[in-house]
Parts: C-alpha cells; structure tokens; sequence
C-alpha cells in the first residue's frame, strides 16, 4: 500500500515537472518602418502627414495585443484609436500628422506596448516661417526705345532671410516684344539671396504695357503677383518730321495740308508725356493753320491747350507763338479775358515779338487785339493807354468810347 502512494507520487511530480518544462513567456518583436519618422520643416501652423508601418514580426511568440501612444508632443497625432491586435507576420498602416505651432523645433514618440513588450520609434520636424520676398522696382518702365533697338531692365527678388524655405518662383509675360535676356524663366533663391532677372523690351509696335506674372511658393503673398512692363517705340525723329512738314507747309500758305502734318506729329506725340515739348509745337502748329483757314475757335481751343496741358514743357518760342495765337484768336471769338490775358504775357515776355512763321505777324497785332478787347469790355482808359503805345504819332488818344473806337478802327485797317 504505501508502495503504491510511493509510486502516484512519483510519477504526479514527474507531470508536473514535464509540464513546467513546456510552458514558454510570450516575447514580441515589433518593427517600425521607417525607424524614424523626419518631418523635416514644415510652415508653422500647416499640417504635412506621413505614413509608418507597426509590425509584429514573425520572431514573436504569437499575437500581440497592445496599445499606441504618442509621447512627448501634442504637435504630432495619428489616425488611429483603440486597441492594436497584430497576428504574427501582421502589419498595420498609422498616419502621423505633424502641425507645428511655432517656429521652433519639435519631437516625440511613437510607442506600442502591453503588459510583456515596449517598441518605440522617434519622431521629429521643424516649426518655419512662411517663404516672404520682395521685388523691385514695382514696375519697369523701359521709355523710349528706337525701333529695331532694345533696352535691358532688371528686376530684383530677395528671398527675405527670415523665410523658412527657398523661394521656388516663375515667370511669364503675353507678349514677344518683352523677353529673358538669359531665356531663364524659373528660380530657386535662398532665404536672404536676392536674383536679378534681366528683361529685354524690344518695341514693334507705338507703345506697349503689359503685366509680367510671377508665380511663387510663397502662402502669404498674392499668387500670382504681376508686375507692370510698358515701353515706347521712340517716335521722336518721325514728330519732328511732321512739324517739320506741318510749318513748311503753312509757310506756303497750305493750310489745310500743314493742319494734317500737325496732326500726324500730334497723334505720335500722344502715346507718351515725354513727347509733351513737341506735342505742345505741334498742338501751336495746328491751331495757327485752324487760324489762317478762319476757323477761329480751333485754333483758341489749340493756343489754349498747349499753354495749360504743356504748361510745364512747352519751350519759349512755342510759348510766345500760343500766346500771340491765343490773344488774337481770343479777340475774334469774343473771349475778351484769354485775349487780354495772353497778349500781356506776351508783351511782358517779348515786347517787339514776331511770329517766325509768318512774319507779317507780329506784336502790332497782339497789342491791337489787345485794345480791342479792352474796348469790347469796356476798359476805355486801358485801350486809349494802348494806343499810345501803338499808334504814338497821334497820343494821347480819347478814352471816350466813340472817339476811341474810330481811332481804333483807322489804326487796325492800316496793320
């Protein structure tokens, strides 16, 4: 009996021994790929997003059941929630968005673990500063370039040094007669680099203004930003041809033809306010062949204009042949204060004046218009002083309005 005790005995702590030699802890191997995630820079406040594979490689000892976790920064976050199940050889795709607040530097983990395992995988990127530039001048005006010529203009951008990433940027412009000196088009500048790109204007047509547009990486500036490009095919030699023609044609009392050459330097003249000096002769021009073909109005509206519109820019000779022009024609359409106005300036300027053009012209007839429209506003004492000035053999003459205007009337018919 206690034979066989000795014996069940035995042979239970045999089983138990065997057993106890079978049992094995679990153990898991969990891969991350990549091993590292590198956000690198990213613009503050945006969001980039990577994708990393959790593995339960095949060197576990079964099915791992876990949780995942981000430490260490709330900058980074997943698209996963719950509990990670993984069979041996089982792998599963994690998104992981990193969205910087700031311009500094961050980092954090990625950790999978339960109760027997701890896998971790670190994380990292940098906070930047949004790409900001510059470019000067604000637009290129080229001016006046000869037809057939061209002029080259250069147009800075600088990447500012506070940008967080090269400045990635391009160009285009809608028209042949603008071009890249070097036919390069597109950049890549470096925060606190500038890059001149050089533009060739070549005119083929009267004037042009056109928008450059520039299309860049940069999230708080205009995209696109355009910059305005104008330019004039120099037309100085053809105006000055068409005075030219205008005056030897009125000189030959084609009136009629000089008004149409005056027009034709008038209208080139228009395209740009460089042309103003010349626009201003031919504008005189014009209004003095109105003048001669007794259409007096034109020719006032003609004097009026190149004395106010080219006021700065008219020469002295342009000057004193308006305001002879306008202190007669002024008088013939009753526009007695412009008259008046116009012939004391140009007696003050130029007492013994003549008109170049047309010599029977001169500051006789000037100061007669001058009386006449003293006379015409009732300003006698002012026209009889006028008179003695132009007709001193029989001063001092009468203020009184009968005797005045008869004295008038013999003077102008002997001018």
């Amino acid at each position: 009996m206690n034979l066989r005790k000795i014996l069940f005995s035995g042979i239970s702590f045999m089983l138990v021994m065997f057993a106890c030699e079978d049992k094995v802890d679990p153990n898991y191997e969990i891969i991350f790929e990549p091993t590292e995630l590198q956000f690198g820079k990213v613009e503050a406040n945006q969001i980039v997003s990577q994708k990393v594979r959790v593995k339960n490689s095949e060197n576990s000892t079964g099915t791992f059941t876990g949780e995942v976790q981000i430490m260490d920064s709330p900058k980074f976050t997943m698209d996963f929630n719950g509990v990670l199940t993984l069979q041996k050889n089982e792998s599963k795709e994690i998104f992981i968005t990193f969205r910087p607040s700031s311009v500094e530097s961050y980092s954090a983990k990625l950790t999978v673990s339960n109760d027997d395992s701890f896998a971790e995988m670190y994380m990292n990127g940098e906070g930047v500063s949004p790409v900001s530039f510059t470019y000067s001048p604000n637009a290129l005006e080229f001016g006046l370039v000869e037809e057939g010529g061209h002029k080259d203009m250069d147009l800075t951008i600088t990447n500012n040094a506070d940008s967080g990433f090269d400045l990635e940027i391009d160009f285009s412009v809608a028209s042949s007669e603008f071009s890249f000196v070097d036919g390069v088009t597109s950049h890549v500048i470096p925060p606190g680099q500038s890059q001149a790109i050089p533009i060739r204007y070549s005119p083929t047509t009267t004037s042009i203004s056109k928008h450059l547009v520039i299309n860049h990486n940069s999230s708080v500036k205009t995209n696109p930003m355009k910059v305005t490009l104008s330019g004039i095919m120099d037309k100085t030699t053809d105006i000055i041809s068409a005075i030219s023609d205008g005056w030897d044609a009125f000189e030959n009392s084609d009136y009629s033809g000089s008004a149409s050459k005056f027009q034709v330097a008038i209208t080139f003249a228009n395209t740009h306010e460089s042309y103003d000096s010349l626009n201003a002769e031919a504008t005189v021009g014009r209004g003095w062949a109105s003048t001669f073909q007794r259409n007096y109005f034109g020719g006032y509206y003609d004097f009026s204009t190149a004395l106010e519109k080219y006021n700065t820019s008219i020469s002295d000779g342009t000057r004193l042949d308006a305001l002879a022009g306008k202190a007669i024609t002024g008088r013939l359409v009753n526009s007695y204060g412009g008259s008046i106005e116009a012939a004391l300036d140009l007696l003050t300027r130029k007492a013994d004046y003549q008109f170049s053009h047309k010599t029977s012209v001169d500051y006789k007839d000037v100061r007669m218009a001058l009386i006449q429209s003293y006379f015409n506003t009732g300003m006698f004492t002012e026209a009889a002083s006028e008179m003695d000035l132009l007709d001193s053999a029989n001063a001092p003459h009468s203020a009184d309005p009968a005797v005045l205007l008869a004295a008038i009337q013999v003077l102008s018919g002997s001018l």
